[in-house]
């Protein structure tokens, strides 16, 4: 089943110190703004002539258009689909607004990212923060974000630097944003990797910028340039991925750069290293191209020690296959990528073009990439557009079960003309052999199943036609937005639409709406009208809990530190992993009920105990203690004690001598907690049932 990547990957190690720090809060400078407007073009992974021949080839199919519809499907070999009605996430939004406006860049690439407190905005060549209830605070071109790194980045001038392609992401687990882009100097084609991390969990509490040769393998010079840049992250590292081009256009191979998280949030770092692996290739020979890395959702401890990607066979006519990637060792000295391929799939191919109502312009859409890779739980679910027979241009999700390396379910969005999947997994979605019920994509049908303007179904109409001041085709993007809210555990999407025309030319616009979870009540005694109950059966769905007795979960009563354990370790790793068989606490002995657990706790050096010898798996739990408990399962493993926390104190009981303040500073932050009143933690009072199924959720599956 695995094999072994080709004898040409190569992996080389390198590094940068083109870094600067940055407060997004700062009023932009003035004397940077936007190069000229640019229609955005993008390099087709195969060359361009005969990229432009296949798809007047199969801009000749017909698109049914229709009502939407799912289509699911288990291709030969796959399992049956349990659970395919469930309904983790609302289908109406209740939150919904207009997002950045036009810029001088076409198309816009949306993406978005939620924080505990912030929404981050990004579009060709624009990165905006907004509340979550949809007011704009802050806003800047990328020009302006990286204004202190132009100069190295693009040395003839901020004229003929282009920021583009942004990608957006909240890393819950460590309580980062990652932004990442490319820069071009369009009068030498030097292209860079560049990667912003936030210093903590807000918008507000300040950045560092990096900045990352990408014609370099290694420390190695090529005449390549970068296109595509890709942003995936797990526990231990950040993977940026890119196509490498050659001066005439043509795609070379794939870039991966491997970076450490323990140096990249770390805001002391000076010199940044990566390691490059490059030239993989498919199991027919093939290049692998338009590489997606996954990210990490929930059980960061669960079958999640290699980087994962992704990525499809985007030159092979009617491919039916997509290969796996598990990255070995990743931050260590000598990472390798394990390949394999997972094969039985729908054969499919480039969407077709697209019609648009009123209008002879057609939509390209681009190839058939991976749009989106989210692993949760030894599963990888991903989004792709695609191209079939019978349905020219559609959305295609598949659910991959690592264990068995196997893609164990196929769903399809059918009669339509379907693009840019806005997709992501939340933790109401539980452990099933499904895909999540909310389904965000752009397309050019209404909800009766007319042709229309292109728009965002159950989100924002179509207002016009797009067409640009020249040629009959138009490129609509590449991708849109979506992000897991860490507190309140929705989904929120952000994707772009046709506006009003104006005198010469389409214009976009973009829309942000917020999608709420939904759970089904687990046990008896927490109904629908308690503020827990969301959190509580979301712990029963991932089997944290099974609750006080089959049908009851005890909401208010106190949690003892061996429960407190088996809650925890759960919530990280499951049910299957090593522990130390010695005994480390007198009062826990092998045959304990909780035994594995709290071994597991303290090898983790989450607890070290109640004394030098005991655990006191009986007592309960304090406000104050659980912090320090959530906040160790979260960092300790990257960052052990000694991570960044706000210092001003957030709560009038917890002053900075307190011996826990900087977990509790750091909880707060991180918006696992919002305090017992607006102004107090309650550090002493003990810790209910209730209150640790929201702590848990928040801290480990949202």
């Amino acid at each position: 089943m695995f094999a072994a990547t080709s004898a040409a990957a190569q992996s080389m190690a390198g590094s940068t110190s083109i870094t600067a720090v940055f407060s997004a809060t700062a009023p932009p400078p003035s004397n940077v703004g936007q190069p000229p407007p640019r229609v955005l073009r993008g390099h087709p992974v195969i060359p361009l002539e005969q990229y432009q021949q296949y798809k007047a080839q199969l801009a000749r199919r017909p698109v049914p258009i229709g009502p939407a519809a799912l289509e699911s499907s288990n291709a030969p070999g796959m399992l049956r689909a349990p659970g395919v009605g469930m309904q983790p996430l609302a289908l109406t939004p209740t939150t919904s607004f207009e997002g950045i406006t036009q810029t001088n860049f076409s198309p816009p690439d949306p993406d978005m990212a939620s924080g505990p407190e912030d929404l981050i905005q990004v579009v060709n060549s624009s990165i905006a923060r907004y509340t979550k209830t949809g007011e704009q605070t802050n806003a800047m071109t990328l020009q302006q974000w990286y204004s202190s790194l132009l100069n190295t980045v693009c040395p003839t001038g901020s004229i003929y630097c282009r920021i583009y392609d942004p990608t957006i992401r909240y890393d819950a687990l460590h309580g980062r944003f990652l932004l990442s882009a490319q820069s071009e100097d369009a009068a030498t084609a030097v292209t860079y990797f560049l990667i912003s991390v936030s210093n903590g969990s807000t918008y507000a509490g300040g950045w560092r910028h990096w900045a990352l040769k990408a014609s370099l393998n290694g420390t190695t010079e090529t005449p390549l340039e970068l296109d595509y840049p890709m942003l995936g992250y797990d526990t231990q590292a950040v993977y940026l991925t890119g196509n490498m081009f050659d001066a005439l256009g043509d795609l070379v191979y794939a870039k991966l750069r491997i970076l450490k998280k323990s140096e990249l949030y770390n805001p002391t770092t000076t010199t940044l290293t990566y390691r490059d692996i490059v030239n993989l290739k498919n199991e027919d020979g093939t290049t692998a191209k338009s590489l997606r890395p996954a990210e990490l959702r929930g059980r960061p401890g669960d079958a999640t020690d290699p980087g994962i990607m992704v990525n499809v066979a985007v030159e092979v006519v009617q491919a039916d296959y997509m290969t796996l990637w598990r990255i070995q060792n990743p931050v260590s000295n000598n990472p390798t990528a394990v390949r394999t391929t997972l094969k039985n799939l729908w054969k499919y191919d480039f969407p077709a073009p697209i019609q648009q109502k009123d209008s002879v312009v057609r939509v390209d859409t681009g190839d058939s990439r991976v749009l989106r890779a989210i692993l949760r739980n030894g599963v990888v679910y991903t989004a792709r557009q695609t191209g079939y027979t019978d349905q020219p241009t559609t959305v295609t999700y598949d659910r991959i079960d690592l264990a068995l390396n196997k893609v164990t379910l196929q769903t399809r969005l059918v009669n339509g003309g379907y693009m840019f999947p806005a997709f992501e997994v939340p933790a109401s979605h539980g452990p099933v052999n499904a895909i999540p019920n909310r389904l965000i994509v752009g397309a050019n049908i209404d909800a009766s199943g007319a042709l229309t303007y292109l728009g965002i179904p159950d989100v924002k109409a179509g207002e016009d036609k797009f067409e640009l001041s020249s040629g009959v085709s138009v490129r609509w993007g590449d991708f849109f937005g979506a992000s897991i809210d860490p507190v309140r555990g929705g989904l929120w999407t952000f994707g772009e639409y046709s506006k009003t025309r104006g005198q010469v030319s389409g214009r976009w616009g973009t829309w942000a709406a917020y999608f709420p979870w939904i759970t089904t009540q687990e046990f008896t005694d927490v109904s629908s009208s308690n503020s827990f109950f969301d959190f509580v059966n979301v712990m029963k769905l991932w089997s944290i809990t099974t609750g006080c007795t089959p049908t009851t979960y005890c909401p208010g009563e106190s949690v003892k530190r061996g429960q407190m354990a088996v809650f925890l370790i759960r919530s990280m790793l499951g049910d299957n992993f090593t522990f130390p068989q010695t005994p480390y606490f007198t009062d826990v002995p092998a045959t304990h009920t909780f035994f594995k657990y709290i071994q597991k706790m303290r090898e983790l050096g989450i607890t070290s105990g109640c004394t030098a010898t005991t655990y006191c798996p009986d007592n309960n739990v304090t406000r104050g203690e659980m912090a320090v408990f959530l906040t160790r399962g979260k960092m300790r493993a990257l960052l052990g004690d000694d991570f960044s926390f706000p210092t001003q104190s957030y709560f009038t009981d917890v002053p900075s001598s307190h011996p826990y303040h900087k977990f509790i500073q750091k909880l707060r932050e991180l918006g696992v907690t919002s305090g017992c009143t607006a102004t107090t933690y309650c550090p002493d009072a003990v810790v209910t049932r209730e209150q640790m199924a929201a702590f848990v959720v928040r801290s480990f599956l949202n």
